[in-house]
Formats: C-alpha cells, structure tokens, sequence
C-alpha cells in the first residue's frame, strides 16, 4: 500500500466471521445442489421443484427503486413478488454463470439480458441472487443487481 492510498480499516470496523468455517460443508454443498437440481428443472419448464425449495416464511427482497421492489414476507408474497418482477418484462434471458455455496447461504450468478415490457428499452446486467437456508428450506432470497438504478430506468415509461 502506498502513503497515499486510504486505509480502509480508519474508517470501519472490520469483522471476519467466516474465519473458523470450513471451506467445504456438507450441509453448504447440499444446499447447492438443491438450487442446481431445481434450476435444471425449471429450464426443462418444471418450476415446481424451485417453489418447493422455499419455507413457508421466506421473505425475497429486491431493490427499492424497481417496481416490484421491497420485502415480500411469506412464500405467496414471494410467488406474487416473482410474478409482478416477470410481468414488467417481455424477454428476459439468464445465463446462470455460477453457483457458490458457503454455510447456509448458496449465490447464484448470473447475467441478464431483457427488454422492458411497457417500454421496450433494453439491458443487461450481472445479477448475484443470495439464497440463505435453513434445515434445508430457502429462508432469505435476495437479488443483488450490479446497477438496479439501469434496470429502474428501462422500466420507468
């Protein structure tokens, strides 16, 4: 590190909580191979395995600036969620890159290309989805957008 360059640690307390955790778990690469299994399926035009991976009190978050975006508590607000992300877009295609899995929690990366619904304005952006599990049931999921203010604008008329 040069004299110039800022040292990230004056200005935020740094807590490494994944120290101790093994590189590889069972439970982690289990959890992994559910998004996978179901992923499959679902290209095959079976999305009833993807559903079934979620606990009935999931709650899916997307960005706040979109549409669909904010908290969706339960798995019929999740599903309903989904369904009004789907809905404002005529063409989307994913291209899923990588799926990573650690402790309870699996990223799925990917990147996105679609066409607006209302608007036609295009995009394409690298999209990582967090799926945080327990007792083998999806808790948390979560859409982490590399720019949701460009996904905004392609939506707003």
């Amino acid at each position: 590190m040069t004299e110039d360059a800022p040292n990230p640690t004056d200005s935020q307390s740094i807590v490494l909580d994944y120290q101790g955790h093994p590189a590889f778990d069972e439970s982690a690469q289990a959890n992994r191979q559910a998004i996978i299994d179901a992923l499959e399926l679902m290209a095959a035009g079976d999305a009833d395995p993807f559903w079934s991976l979620f606990d009935p009190d999931v709650t899916f978050y997307e960005a706040s600036c979109l549409p669909y975006g904010g908290a969706h508590k339960g798995l019929e607000a999740t599903q309903k969620g989904f369904a009004h992300l789907s809905e404002q877009f005529s063409k989307m295609h994913s291209e899923f890159e990588a799926v990573l899995a650690s402790r309870d929690i699996v990223i799925l990366y990917q990147h996105i290309e679609f066409e607006a619904a209302k608007t036609g304005k295009t995009g394409a952006i690298p999209v990582a989805e967090l799926f945080r599990f327990k007792e083998g049931k999806v808790i948390e999921w979560r859409a982490h957008y590399f720019d949701a203010c460009l996904v905004a604008e392609a939506l707003r008329a």
